[in-house]
């Protein structure tokens, strides 16, 4: 296995460098780290050199885009003997109609454009580790057997380019093995030894780079839509319409990186507990467990990601700059609960196994400083669950909605600039909850922090130290009406919840502010799905009174409000 550390930005190092618990280190991160060449696949910097044409309809190629030949189970010679191409054979002689490209020997980056239509059937490219290899999907669909539909070998780098509208649905069923893992798997759960067990439908053995103005459709039940084994992973434009039955939408060893595109994610996971049961986790955005440095960073983009028995995105470290990214995920909570399942190689697995639907996990650490970012969870909406390890939010807007924890770390949370709305509910959890012993701290004044939920466990959510003036009730008859603070912020649709804080460099110290609820709402409709206002209006309804304070001592009087009718800021 290579060596990851190798691949990983510098800010992962000095942050793995910094504590033995391998917790992110939020000063040594920059926010403006981006995908580029020093840590992609080059992507768009690509220079084509030479040039292989596939007409998939016909089965013919051409080294020119005119003079074409068939392709055979014979291997024919191109581009002056450098590559080859054919059609692999199964054990009995027979095509498997896998066309194979191998470019290992090839001194130039080579260019392979993709045509036409092909039934039960892929594309195998073995890469070189030396020149880079061009992609092109040109209004290309492949619908494959026991294979991926385009599988990228020997560990080289490729960038992949999208032109008019691709599609690509994966034949292989989850829970049965195919090539090498065959031979592994229980007997009747054998896929095919004529077979690939390759983990993407779209994949890549190194680094991979996706752009271009076209799109790209994956249907997938196996292992993930689109991975990169050993590398990183970046999307820098298309439009993806990833489906998956299987396992995760985005999947990559070291990182995955978001630097533009519009990405839609449906997966639709399973996880039963008993001697029978099914364990199928699919993630919208992931990196690999074993790798404690893997990471995912959000640029820019449009990312609307949805899964059932899975999380939106699932990382080591989490990085979200900027784009706008829509998470929403559901399941049932599971906990220590053994089961005896198919894992996706069809190997029969008996082991105790836990689930939590969460919007985002980051283990070590997960930074927000741009973008717009709404989060909508079963569970936990953020989770941080490394001990010792923090939650930062630096800038941007977040909105999470969840009925386990709303901001959840075992370490700190530190908020010091952005827009931070959470609407919790449920009993034993809090709209707020950092570790025990560590602490949440509002350490910037250009941060507003308006938070409501659960009352119990309410105390979690009121900072430590905080530089601008808060207000909270932790007592009010427990509603779903909209709740706001005239001239600072008011949300029309929150969860039900039965306390509120609200943290604003708006307030003053010292004065007696009003949580109005049920009052009619206007002012500037800051994000439409989350039916946030920022600045709000509030008028009429019934108004909670608390006094503005940097202190948790002296912010509430712990009483209820019980004026009505109209409701005014002081």
């Amino acid at each position: 296995m290579k060596n990851p550390l190798k691949a990983i930005p510098m800010l992962l190092m000095t942050a793995l460098a910094a504590g033995s618990s391998g917790c992110l280190v939020s000063e040594d991160y920059d926010s403006t780290v981006s995908g580029s060449a020093s840590t992609t696949a080059s992507g768009s910097s690509f220079v084509e050199s030479q040039s292989i044409y596939v007409d998939l309809s016909e089965g013919k190629v051409s080294e020119d885009n005119s003079t074409w030949t068939s392709i055979s189970t014979s291997k024919t010679s191109l581009l002056g003997g450098s590559a080859k191409i054919d059609y692999t054979e199964d054990s009995s002689g027979n095509s498997t109609n896998l066309i194979r490209i191998n470019l290992t020997d090839t001194t130039k980056n080579t260019g392979v454009h993709l045509s036409g239509s092909m039934e039960n059937g892929g594309v195998k490219i073995q890469t070189s580790t030396s020149f880079e290899t061009g992609v092109y999907l040109e209004s290309a669909s492949i619908s494959s057997s026991n294979y991926p539909c385009i599988d990228m070998t020997k560990g080289g780098s490729a960038s992949v380019f999208l032109i008019g509208d691709n599609t690509l649905v994966d034949g292989r069923k989850y829970g049965y093995g195919y090539g090498d893992s065959a031979s592994t798997c229980d007997s009747g759960r054998v896929g095919s030894e004529e077979g690939s067990d390759s983990k993407g439908t779209l994949y890549c053995k190194g680094s991979m780079t996706i752009s271009g103005s076209g799109s790209l459709s994956i249907t997938q039940g196996y292992k993930n839509c689109i991975a990169s084994k050993d590398g990183i992973l970046t999307i820098e434009g298309g439009t993806y319409d990833l489906t998956s039955t299987g396992k995760n939408g985005l999947f990559a060893y070291t990182g995955v990186i978001v630097d533009g595109g519009s990405i839609t994610f449906n997966g639709t996971g399973n996880v039963t507990t008993g001697s029978s049961g099914t364990c199928k986790k699919t993630n919208a955005i992931k990196t690999d467990s074993d790798n404690p440095s893997g990471y995912v960073k959000i640029n820019s983009g449009t990312l609307d990601l949805t899964a059932s028995y899975g999380k939106g995105i699932s990382s080591s470290y989490v990085y979200i700059n900027g784009g706008s990214t829509n998470i929403e995920v559901s399941g049932t909570l599971i906990e220590n609960k053994s089961i005896t399942y198919y894992d996706e190689d069809g190997v029969k697995t008996t082991e105790t196994t836990s689930f939590s639907a969460e919007g985002i996990e980051g283990e070590y650490g997960i930074t927000v400083s741009g973008g717009t970012t709404t989060v909508s969870a079963a569970d936990d909406g953020i989770n941080v669950s490394g001990t010792g390890c923090t939650l930062s939010i630096s800038g941007g807007f977040l909105y999470v909605e969840s009925q386990g924890d709303g901001l959840d770390s075992n370490g700190n949370i530190t908020i010091s600039g952005g827009i931070t709305v959470v609407s919790q509910t449920g009993g034993g959890n809090s709209p707020i909850d950092r570790g025990e012993n560590y602490k949440f701290t509002v350490t910037g004044t250009d941060a507003t922090v308006f938070a409501m939920g659960s009352s119990d466990m309410f105390s979690e959510s009121i900072p430590s130290s905080t530089v601008s003036p808060m207000i909270y009730k932790n007592n009010f008859t427990s509603s779903s009406s909209s709740i706001g603070v005239n001239e600072v912020i008011a949300i029309e649709e929150p969860q039900t919840y039965a306390a509120a804080l609200l943290i604003s460099n708006s307030l003053t110290s010292g004065q007696s502010y009003n949580f109005i609820q049920g009052g009619t709402i206007g002012g500037t409709l800051y994000n439409p799905d989350a039916k946030v206002y920022f600045p709000a209006t509030v008028t009429n309804g019934t108004s909670s009174s608390a006094t503005a304070s940097t202190s948790s001592s002296s912010s509430s009087s712990n009483t209820p409000g019980s004026s009505s009718g109209p409701g005014g800021n002081r």
